[in-house]
C-alpha cells in the first residue's frame, strides 16, 4: 500500500545531510525525530566509545564460526515495506544492539551503518509479525536478499557491489540476536507516530479553514472547558488560527458538530500519540534483551491499534466537514462513497477512510484471537490510518480553499460595483443609490488560516483545466493564471463553470445523476488533490515553514489566554504555606529528634536509574524532552534516588530524612489529595543492624508524627512481604503471578472481595480454588479474621498451616521480634496486623506498612485513606552496585495530610455558629512599628533595624504617613502581638509607646531601651499561634469609649504638636460630639472587611484597640 508519508521520500535519500545521527553512547539517537531523520536519508555514525566497547566484547576468533555463505536467489518480496520504514527498522535494530552487551562483532554493526549511508534500499516483507523481515535483515548481513535498484528488484549482492560494500557474514549466535525482538514494528511505528504528531497541527489548521469556508458558529466550541489538557491545547490553537477572522460567528449561523468535536477528537489523538512516543522511546533506550522482553508482551500491538483508531477518527471527522459544504455540491465525491464510486474515483478520501477502518476491524479481530501478537500488522494498520488522515485533510483543505476563493471573488465583484456606479455618474449616467461610507464588503481570514490557504493556493494553481501542469515561476503572470485555474475548478464543482462553446467537444459525463462530474473535472480535481497532499505531507519541506509560523502565532497568542496551573498541580497562597510550614516543622522535628540527617538529590535522574523499580507504575514516570545528551526522567519517589545515593557514595549505614517534590504522570484527583507534583517526607535507615531494630524505630517515628499532627484517628496496617509470598504459594498461586495477584489484593480497601476475586480469576487467569484459598486470609468478613491487634493475629498465624512454610517461619519470627520491640517503645497501640496489605512496589523484601486515616477530626468528614507507607528493601541498593545494603523506610504523603490539617485550621477560624472569628496568620511578625505625622518613615525604619538586630520579627509599613486606625487594625487582623507607637512629642522626649494588643495595655519606653525591652517581651510569647482570633475590647476600654469627647479638643492637641499616642489617657476623659459621630459611623460599617487584610471592620466587637483610642483615631482621620 502506498502511504502518504512516503510521498517524495525516495528523492530525499539523494540529499543525505552532512551531519550524522550518532548511534550509541550518551548522545546517541534515542528519540523518534532522529529515527525519522535517518529514515528520510540522514547519515548515521557509530559512537566511538560504543564501538570500542563492542570490539572488546566481541567473541574471540577461536570461539567464532561463520555460517555457510549462501547468496542464492531470494524469492520475490510481496508487499514490501516502504524505504522509509525499512531504514527505520534497520536503525532501531542498530540502536538496540548498541545499547547493550550482545556479543555481536563490530563488523556487523558497521556493515549496517554503511548500508544505510549508501542509500541501498533493502526490501523487507510486510508480514503479520517481525519474524520474516528480521530474518531478511539477518540474511542481508550474509549478503543475501533483495534490494531495489533503478526501480526494480535485484539481488542485494549486486547492489553491494555497486556501492563497493561487502557483507561480513554472521554466526548462528549473531543470527539469533538479529532475528529477535519487534524492531521492524518499532521502526515502522516510530515513523508513523512521529509523522502523525506533525500532521495533527496541520489538521487543526485545516479544520479552522473549513470553519471559515462554512461560516459557522465557533464561539461555544472555543469557550468550552474540556477535561484533558490536550483538548484545551487544541482550543488554544484554533483560537489563534481564527483570531480576527470576520468569517466565523456570523449572526444566525449555527454551530457544526463536526467542528465542535475537533478539540476532543484531535486532543485524544494527541494523547494517544504522546503515550506511544513515550513507549517507543523507552524501548529504544533499553538494551536489546530488556527491550525484547518488554515489547513481547503485546503492549506494542494494542498501542498501535489504539493510535490507528484515533487517527481514523480524525479522518472521519474531516470527511463529515467536507460533507457539510453546501457551496460545492459536485465535490461530494470526496465525502460520499456512492458519488465516489459513480465517478470512478477509487482514491477518494471517503473510500480510503472506509477501507482503513475495515482493515483496522479485521486486525483487531485477528489480534484478539491470534496466539502471537500481529504487531507488524498493527503497525501497518496505523500507517494506513495515517495515510487516510493525510488524504482526507488534504481534500478538506482543497475544498475549503476553493470555497473561500469563490467567496473572495464575489467580495471583490461587490467592491467594484460602487466604483462602476461612480464612473457611470461621471459619464452622465444615473448612479445606483448606495449607503454612505459603504464601498462594498471586505474579505479577510484569520491570522493563522491565511497562512495555510496561501500554501494550498500556491500548489493547487500549478495545473490548468486541460490537466497539463504549468510552471508556476515561468512568468510574472503565472500567479494570476493559477488563480484563474483555481476559480475555474471551484466554479466547475459549484456547477457554474460549464465548458463554454468553442473550447472543444462536450466532455464525457460520469453518471447520469444531476450534478455529475465530467471526466476532465475529475482529472483536474485529482491533480489538485495530489498537489495539495504533497504540500501538506508532514515529511515534505513545503509545510514545515508554514507550521513553524503557525506555532509562533499560537505561542504569541498564549498571552491572551486565561492563565492556569498545569493539570495535577496547584498554587499555594500565603495562608496555605503557613499551614504547610507548621506540618513540615512538626515532621522535621520528629525526624531530628530521632537523630536523622538531611540530604538532597537531583529532581531528575538517569532514566535507567528509575526503570524496573516500580512494577506496573513504571508507566507513570515523566520523561524529559530536552535531555542535554542524557536520557533523563523526573524522580518518581525519594527512595530509589536514596538507594542510588548510598551505592554511589559507598555508604554502609545512614539514617537520613528527605523532604522534596516528586512527579507522577497519574490521573489527578485534587479533592482526594492525588496530584502529579507533590511533596514526600521520607525517613530511611540503611545499614546492617540487629533484626527489626531499624524497622521498629521507623514505625515509632510514623506513629509520633501522625499523633503530633493531630488530624484524626489513624491505624498503621502492617504485613510481611515474605509472609504474603508464602501465603500465595500455599494457596496454589504460580510464582510468575505473585506480583500481579498482590496488585489485586491491594485493592481490597477500595473494592469488595467479589470484585477483587473476579479480577484475579478473569483478569489475571488465577485458578478459582486458589482465589478462594487467598480469600480465607485476606477477607474481613470470614472467620478466622487475620486482621487486628498484632499479638492476637500473630498467635492465630502461628497455629495456622501457613506457619509451616519456610518463608512464613522466617517472616513470623521477624514479626515476633518487631512487636516485642514496639511494645517496649509504647508503639503498638496504633499498629494493626493485616494480611490483606500487599503494597505493589517491586523492591520491598520484608515488612511493609501503610498508615490509614480512620476518622477525621470532624464528624462526617469523608475518609482520606492512606497518608503514609513504607517497608524494608534489602536488595534495592544492590541494583546500583555489587554490594547489597539493607534498608527500611517510610514515606509520608504530605498533600493528604495537608488537606486534613488545612480543614482543621480553617475550622478554627469560625465559632460554634459558623461565624468568622479569626484568620490564619500569614506572617510571624511580632512587632509593628507605626507613627503619626509626616516624615516619620525613616525613623520607623531605624527602629525596625534595631529590633531586627535583636532577632525580633518586625514590620514598619510602607505608607509615608499611616493612620493609627489602619496600623492598629492591620496588627489586630494579622495577630501581631505588639505595636510600637510614636509621634513628634515622643521623639522629642526620646521615648515611644509599646502597646500589648492582647491585654490592651501600653507602656512608655525610651528609644535606647526599646530593642532589649521588646526582645524580652517576645521571648515570653511561646510557640507561634497559627490562627489569629479577633479580640474583644476590655471592659475598661468599652466604658471609656462611652465617654464622648470634643473633636475640637483633639484637633487643638494635634495642631499644638502633641502626639495622640502621648495623650491617650487625657483624651479618653474628654467628651465631644465628634466622638459620638465617629462611634456611630463605625457601627454603620459593621461586617465590612478589606480583601487584602490591610483595612478592617472598626466595630467594638472586632478590634483589640481600646474604644477610646478608636474614637480619637476616627476624629483625627476626619
Amino acid at each position: 500500500m502506498e502511504l502518504c508519508l512516503a510521498i517524495g521520500a525516495e528523492s530525499a535519500l539523494l540529499n543525505i545531510m552532512t551531519t550524522s545521527v550518532v548511534i550509541g553512547g550518551a548522545s546517541g539517537a534515542a528519540d523518534l525525530q532522529a529515527v525519522l531523520q535517518v529514515a528520510q536519508g540522514q547519515a548515521i555514525a557509530l559512537d566511538v566509545a560504543t564501538a570500542d566497547r563492542i570490539k572488546k566484547e566481541s567473541p574471540s576468533p577461536k570461539d567464532f564460526k561463520l555460517e555457510p555463505n549462501d547468496i542464492s536467489a531470494a524469492a520475490e518480496v510481496e508487499s514490501p515495506l516502504t524505504n522509509i520504514e525499512s531504514r527505520a527498522s534497520i536503525l532501531c535494530r542498530l540502536i538496540s544492539l548498541a545499547n547493550g552487551s550482545t556479543k555481536l562483532r563490530l563488523a556487523v554493526l558497521q556493515y549496517f551503518v554503511d548500508l544505510l549511508n549508501s542509500g541501498t534500499q533493502l526490501l523487507l516483507t510486510s508480514a503479520n509479525t517481525d519474524a520474516a523481515p528480521l530474518q531478511q535483515i539477518a540474511d542481508a548481513a550474509a549478503g543475501a536478499g533483495l534490494a531495489l535498484c533503478d526501480g526494480k528488484s535485484s539481488p542485494l549482492s549486486e547492489a553491494l557491489q555497486r556501492q563497493q560494500l561487502s557483507a561480513p557474514g554472521i554466526s548462528q549466535q549473531e543470527r539469533a540476536m538479529l532475528q529477535s525482538g519487534q524492531w521492524v514494528t518499532l521502526g515502522a511505528a516510530a515513523v508513523t507516530v512521529q509523522t502523525a504528531r506533525q500532521l495533527l497541527l496541520c489538521g487543526t489548521a485545516v479544520a479552522a479553514l473549513s470553519a471559515e469556508a462554512l461560516q459557522i458558529q465557533v464561539k461555544a466550541a472555543l469557550e468550552d472547558e474540556y477535561a484533558g489538557k490536550a483538548a484545551n491545547d487544541v482550543v488554544g490553537s484554533l483560537s489563534a488560527l481564527l483570531k480576527d477572522s470576520p468569517r466565523v460567528n456570523p449572526r444566525k449561523a449555527a454551530p457544526l458538530e463536526a467542528f465542535a468535536s475537533v478539540p476532543q477528537c484531535h486532543g485524544a489523538a494527541d494523547e494517544a500519540l504522546a503515550s506511544a512516543t513515550t513507549t517507543l522511546k523507552g524501548l529504544l533506550t533499553l538494551p536489546a534483551q530488556a527491550a525484547q522482553a518488554q515489547s513481547s508482551q503485546g503492549n506494542l500491538t494494542w498501542m498501535l491499534l489504539g493510535v490507528a483508531s484515533k487517527l481514523l477518527a480524525v479522518a472521519e471527522l474531516s470527511v463529515k466537514r467536507m460533507a457539510a459544504n453546501p457551496t460545492l455540491p459536485r465535490a461530494k465525491v470526496f465525502a460520499n462513497a456512492a458519488a465516489a464510486h459513480q465517478a470512478k474515483m477509487d482514491d477518494s478520501p471517503v473510500l480510503l477512510v472506509q477501507k482503513a477502518r475495515a482493515d483496522l476491524k479485521r486486525t483487531l479481530s485477528e489480534a484478539a484471537e491470534a496466539e502471537q501478537e500481529p504487531s507488524l500488522t498493527a503497525a501497518r494498520a496505523a500507517a494506513a490510518a495515517l495515510a487516510a488522515a493525510c488524504r482526507a485533510l488534504a481534500a478538506e483543505a482543497l475544498l475549503a480553499s476553493l470555497t473561500l476563493s469563490l467567496a473572495e471573488a464575489s467580495t471583490q465583484a461587490s467592491a467594484k460595483a460602487p466604483k462602476a456606479a461612480k464612473q457611470e455618474a461621471a459619464d452622465g449616467a444615473k448612479p445606483k443609490a448606495s449607503k454612505k461610507g459603504k464601498e462594498g464588503p471586505s474579505f479577510g481570514l484569520g491570522k493563522g488560516t491565511v497562512l495555510i490557504k496561501s500554501l494550498i493556493d500556491s500548489t493547487a494553481s500549478q495545473w490548468d483545466s486541460s490537466g497539463a501542469m504549468t510552471n508556476g515561476s515561468s512568468s510574472n503572470g503565472s500567479s494570476n493564471e493559477g488563480v484563474n485555474h483555481v476559480l475555474q475548478l471551484a466554479q466547475q464543482l459549484q456547477g457554474s463553470g460549464e465548458q463554454e462553446a468553442g473550447q472543444g467537444s462536450v466532455p464525457e459525463t460520469l453518471g447520469e445523476a444531476p450534478g455529475s462530474l465530467d471526466r476532465r473535472t475529475v482529472m483536474n480535481l485529482q491533480q489538485a488533490l495530489k498537489a495539495v497532499e504533497q504540500a501538506l505531507d508532514p515529511l515534505s519541506n513545503k509545510v514545515g515553514p508554514v507550521l513553524a509560523d503557525i506555532r509562533s502565532l499560537i505561542e504569541s497568542n498564549q498571552a491572551n489566554r486565561k492563565p492556569k496551573a498545569a493539570k495535577g498541580t496547584r498554587d499555594l497562597g500565603p495562608e496555605q504555606m503557613a499551614i504547610r510550614e507548621v506540618a513540615f516543622n512538626t515532621i522535621t522535628s520528629v525526624f531530628k529528634r530521632h537523630g536523622a540527617v538531611c540530604i538532597d538529590t537531583p529532581v531528575f535522574e538517569l532514566r535507567e536509574t528509575l526503570m524496573g523499580k516500580y512494577g506496573e507504575d513504571t508507566k507513570l514516570i515523566y520523561d524529559l524532552a530536552d535531555q542535554g545528551g542524557e536520557i533523563l526522567s523526573l524522580r518518581y519517589d525519594l527512595t530509589v534516588p536514596f538507594a542510588r545515593y548510598v551505592a554511589q557514595h559507598a555508604i554502609t549505614n545512614m539514617k537520613r530524612y528527605h523532604i522534596a517534590k516528586v512527579y507522577r504522570r497519574d490521573q489527578p484527583q485534587m479533592t482526594k489529595g492525588r496530584f502529579r507534583e507533590f511533596y514526600q517526607c521520607d525517613l530511611d535507615i540503611a545499614g546492617s543492624y540487629p533484626s527489626m531494630v531499624p524497622d521498629s524505630e521507623i514505625l515509632k517515628v510514623l506513629v509520633e508524627i501522625l499523633s503530633e499532627l493531630d488530624i484524626g484517628e489513624f491505624v498503621v496496617k502492617l504485613n510481611h512481604r515474605r509472609l504474603l509470598d508464602a501465603m500465595m504459594d500455599l494457596c496454589g498461586v504460580p510464582p510468575s503471578k505473585f506480583r500481579a495477584i498482590c496488585s489485586a489484593i491491594d485493592k481490597l480497601d477500595k473494592e469488595p472481595w467479589e470484585e477483587v476475586r473476579r479480577e484475579m480469576v478473569d483478569g489475571k487467569g488465577l485458578d478459582p480454588k486458589a482465589a478462594d484459598a487467598i480469600g480465607r486470609y485476606v477477607r474481613d468478613d470470614v472467620e478466622p479474621k487475620f486482621q487486628g491487634q498484632p499479638q492476637q493475629i500473630l498467635e492465630k498465624l502461628l497455629a495456622d498451616p501457613l506457619a509451616q512454610e519456610a518463608a512464613a517461619k522466617e517472616a513470623l519470627a521477624e514479626l515476633t521480634t518487631l512487636f516485642n520491640l514496639l511494645g517496649h517503645m509504647q508503639g503498638l497501640h496504633h499498629i494493626q496486623f493485616n494480611m490483606s496489605l500487599a503494597r505493589g512496589l517491586d523492591y520491598y523484601t520484608g515488612v511493609i506498612y501503610e498508615a490509614v486515616m480512620l476518622k477525621s477530626w470532624k464528624v462526617g468528614q469523608p475518609q482520606v485513606g492512606s497518608v503514609a507507607a513504607g517497608g524494608r528493601y534489602d536488595k534495592l541498593v544492590g541494583m546500583f552496585s555489587s554490594k547489597d545494603v539493607p534498608a527500611v523506610g517510610v514515606s509520608i504523603g504530605i498533600e493528604r495530610v495537608f488537606n486534613l490539617l488545612e480543614d482543621k485550621v480553617m475550622a478554627g477560624c469560625k465559632d460554634e455558629s459558623g461565624a468568622v472569628c479569626g484568620k490564619i496568620r500569614e506572617t510571624d511578625t511580632e512587632v509593628l512599628v507605626t507613627s503619626i505625622g509626616k516624615g516619620m518613615q525613616p525613623k520607623r525604619m531605624e527602629m525596625c533595624a534595631a529590633l531586627w538586630a535583636q532577632g525580633v520579627k518586625a514590620e514598619f509599613g510602607y505608607k509615608a504617613a499611616p493612620t493609627i486606625k489602619d496600623a492598629l487594625g492591620y496588627a489586630d487582623d494579622n495577630g501581631i502581638p505588639f505595636v510600637v507607637l510614636f509621634g513628634e512629642s515622643e521623639l522629642a522626649s526620646a521615648s515611644v509607646k509599646v502597646k500589648d494588643m492582647e491585654q490592651g495595655t501600653e507602656e512608655v519606653v525610651s528609644i535606647s531601651e526599646l530593642p532589649s525591652h521588646v526582645a524580652k517581651l517576645v521571648q515570653g510569647l511561646g510557640k507561634r499561634t497559627l490562627v489569629a482570633t479577633k479580640r474583644q475590647a476590655p471592659a475598661s476600654d468599652q466604658a471609656a469609649s462611652a465617654m464622648p469627647e470634643q473633636a475640637s479638643s483633639r484637633q487643638e492637641d494635634t495642631s499644638a504638636g502633641q502626639s495622640p499616642a502621648s495623650s491617650t489617657q487625657a483624651q479618653n476623659s474628654k467628651k465631644g460630639q465628634a466622638g459620638q459621630q465617629a462611634k456611630q459611623g463605625k457601627q454603620s460599617k459593621q461586617g465590612k472587611q478589606s480583601k487584602e487584610g490591610k483595612q478592617r471592620d472598626d466595630t467594638a466587637s472586632d478590634t483589640g484597640v481600646p474604644a477610646g483610642e478608636r474614637v480619637q483615631d476616627e476624629a483625627l482621620a476626619s
